[in-house]
């Protein structure tokens, strides 16, 4: 759905077995329009993750998709088809 996704990393805290990383994620929906810049969606992000034995035991992601949502719904109701 979003072939040049991407995440911005800034900040990462860690205590203990907790870990959160602070950023952004980004990326182009290819819907019926296809990838143009009117389908990129970009939102503040956070990642929780914890950590056992050098192995991610939990993940958590939070966002405001509210403008990917409102994106999305644009893309599907345009009358264009994908190249």
């Amino acid at each position: 759905m979003f072939p040049d996704y991407e995440i911005r990393v800034e900040n990462i805290l860690g205590a203990g077995a907790l870990v959160g990383v602070f950023g952004s994620a980004s990326g182009t929906y290819n819907g019926k329009r296809g990838l143009v810049p009117e389908n990129r969606i970009e939102m503040p992000a956070v990642w929780k993750a914890i950590v056992e034995n050098g192995n991610i035991k939990f993940w958590q992601v939070f966002t405001d998709w509210a403008e990917g949502c409102k994106t999305i719904g644009e893309d599907r109701q345009s009358g264009r088809s994908a190249t």
